[in-house]
C-alpha cells in the first residue's frame, strides 16, 4: 500500500486560450511560492502552497511602454533574490522599433526591485548589463556568502563550432545584488546537435541554473529552439562558478516526449517539506499553442544528476514535512525577524534585524549545520542536538523533517558493508546512488535484500517503505562497490 494519498498530473498550469507561460521561476517566501514567468507587456504572477495548486495574482512588473525607456516590451525570464528584506528581479526586456515591434539587437539583462514578492515591482532606470545583448539571468548565492549573475548573451564567440549564429552561457560576480564586477568568464557555448533547432541553423545554451553537490557545481541549460520540441535541458560541472566548465556527456537530460514538448528553462524549488527538490519547466502540449508549467523530480545519482520526467502520469503531490521523534536525523527551517535565532543551545545574531532571514538546521550522524538566507553559518561535528527553534523576536513558519542526506562516496572493498541508522517506524523513502556489485539490505522492513548487478557507472535505487526501517546497509560483493547520495526522508 501506498504512503501517498494525494495525486497531480501535468501540466500545473496551463489554459484553453493558447496563452504562454514561458520561462517559469519560482521563490519562497514565508508559507508561500510564487512563480513568475515571461510576458511581452507584464510579468505574471501566480501563487501556492504546495507547488501544484496555483492561484492567478495579476501583473508584478509591468513595461514601460512607448517613450524613451529601454524596458518597453518582451520581458523574458523573470528570476527573483531575496536579499536583506528587498526583492531583486532579474528580467531582460528591449524597446520597440520605429515600427512598433520589439527591437532584438536592444535586449539587455535588467533589473527591478520590490519591498514584497507580490510587488509592484519597479525597474532600475538603466539596464544591468547595458553593453551587450543578454538576457536569462540567474542570481545564485553560494554556501560562502557570495553572489554569482549567470545569463545568456549573443556575440561572435557564441556561435556553434561550424560559424552557426547561437547564444551561450557566462558568469560574473556580483558585488551586491545590484552591481557586477565586470569579468565575464565562459560556462557554456553551442557544441553539441542537439542544441541546435531542426534545421541546424541556430544554436542555444540559454536558461541557466545552478546548484551545488559533492563540492561542484552544476549548471543546468536549456539548448535547442525554445518555440518548438527540440527544446531540451543538459548541464555541465566545474570546480568553481568561474570554471572550468565541463558539458555532461549523457546530455540532455530532459527532452520532448509524447505529451509534452520542448521541456526547458527550468528552476528548482524544494517541496513543502523543505528537502525534497522538483524541477518547474515548461513545454508544450500537443495541438496545443502557448507553452505551459510542468513539475517533477530532481535526484543526485553520485556523479550525476537525474531529473525524472517528463512526465504526463499521475505521480504523488510534494510532499509536505514529517517528522518522527525515534529517527535521530532532522531538517528544521524556518523565516525569523529579530536580533538572533538559537536551535537548541547554539545561537545565530541575524543582519539586519529588521527584516525576515531564511533559516536552515540540519542534523544528522552528531553533525549539526546552521545557514541563514543559504550561507553557512556554523559547523559542528560530535553534536547532541534537539529540533527546537526560538529566537530574539518572531519565528514562522517552522517546518521540521526527518531527513537525512549523505552525499560522502564510499568505496567498499568486497565483503565490507557500511550501515546507516534510520530507526522510524513510518513510511521512509529511501533514494541512493550504486556503482559495482553489492546487495542492499533494508533492515526491520519486510522486504528482500536489493542485489545491485556488477556496474560501471552510478545506478539509482529508489523506493518507498510503509511500515519504517531500522537501518540501511549496503554489502560490497565481486570486485567492490561505491555507494553515495544516501538521501532517508519520512513520508
Amino acid at each position: 500500500m501506498s504512503p501517498y494519498t494525494e495525486y497531480f498530473q501535468n501540466p500545473i498550469i496551463t489554459d484553453a486560450e493558447g496563452m504562454d507561460h514561458g520561462d517559469p521561476f519560482v521563490l519562497r517566501y514565508l508559507d508561500t511560492y510564487y512563480l513568475y514567468h515571461t510576458g511581452k507587456q507584464g510579468v505574471k504572477l501566480y501563487t501556492s502552497t504546495d507547488l501544484v495548486h496555483w492561484t492567478y495574482q495579476g501583473i508584478a512588473l509591468k513595461a514601460n511602454g512607448p517613450g524613451e525607456h529601454w524596458a518597453q516590451t518582451d520581458l523574458w525570464a523573470p528570476e527573483v533574490l531575496y536579499d536583506a528584506g528587498v526583492f531583486y528581479m532579474y528580467v531582460a526586456a528591449t524597446r520597440l522599433s520605429a515600427s512598433g515591434k520589439s527591437d532584438d539587437q536592444a535586449r539587455r539583462q535588467g533589473l527591478a526591485r520590490s519591498k514584497t514578492p507580490l510587488g509592484p515591482f519597479v525597474w532600475d532606470d538603466a539596464p544591468l548589463i547595458p553593453q551587450e545583448w543578454s538576457i536569462d539571468g540567474h542570481p545564485y548565492r553560494d554556501s560562502d556568502g557570495q553572489l554569482w549573475l549567470f545569463y545568456n548573451i549573443r556575440t561572435e564567440a557564441t556561435r556553434h563550432p561550424d560559424g552557426t549564429t547561437g547564444c551561450g552561457n557566462v558568469v560574473d560576480r556580483l558585488t551586491r545584488p545590484d552591481q557586477l564586477e565586470g569579468t565575464q568568464d565562459v560556462v557554456t557555448f553551442p557544441t553539441d546537435r542537439w542544441e541546435g533547432n531542426a534545421p541546424g541553423t541556430w544554436y542555444w545554451n540559454e536558461g541557466p541554473c545552478v546548484l551545488k553537490r559533492h563540492g561542484v557545481y552544476y549548471q543546468m541549460y536549456s539548448g535547442g529552439c525554445y518555440r518548438d520540441g527540440t527544446y531540451a535541458i543538459g548541464y555541465a560541472t566545474a570546480p568553481h562558478p568561474r570554471g572550468p566548465w565541463t558539458k555532461f556527456a549523457g546530455n540532455p537530460i530532459l527532452y520532448s516526449k509524447e505529451g509534452i514538448l520542448g521541456p526547458g528553462h527550468h528552476c528548482v524549488v524544494k517541496a513543502p517539506d523543505g528537502v525534497t527538490p522538483y524541477i518547474v519547466y515548461h513545454g508544450y502540449l500537443p495541438r496545443r499553442k502557448g507553452r505551459k508549467v510542468h513539475l517533477d523530480r530532481l535526484f543526485w545519482v553520485g556523479d550525476r544528476l537525474s531529473l525524472i520526467g517528463p512526465t504526463t502520469e499521475k505521480q504523488p503531490l510534494p510532499p509536505g514535512p514529517v517528522y518522527d521523534a525515534a529517527v535521530p536525523h532532522w531538517h528544521l527551517a524556518a523565516w525569523v525577524c529579530g536580533a538572533a535565532v538559537r536551535i537548541d543551545d547554539r545561537q545565530i545574531p541575524l543582519t539586519p534585524n529588521t527584516v525576515w532571514h531564511y533559516v536552515q538546521a540540519a542534523y544528522y550522524n552528531g553533525q549539526l549545520q546552521i545557514s541563514v538566507d543559504g550561507v553557512l553559518q556554523l559547523q559542528v561535528a560530535d553534536a547532541t542536538m534537539q529540533p527546537v527553534i526560538s529566537a530574539e523576536g518572531e519565528v514562522r513558519p517552522v517546518t521540521l523533517t526527518s531527513w537525512f542526506d549523505d552525499e560522502a562516496v564510499y568505496n567498499l572493498q568486497p565483503g565490507e558493508h557500511r550501515q546507516w541508522r534510520w530507526g522510524g517506524s513510518g513510511p521512509v523513502e529511501i533514494s541512493l546512488a550504486l556503482m559495482g556489485d553489492a546487495v542492499v539490505n533494508l533492515q526491520g522492513a519486510d522486504v528482500e535484500p536489493l542485489k545491485i548487478a556488477a556496474s560501471e557507472s552510478y545506478r539509482h535505487v529508489h523506493l518507498t517503505l510503509c511500515d519504517g526501517l531500522d537501518s540501511l546497509a549496503v554489502q560490497a560483493h565481486g570486485c567492490g562497490a561505491s555507494v553515495t547520495d544516501i538521501v532517508l526522508t519520512a513520508r
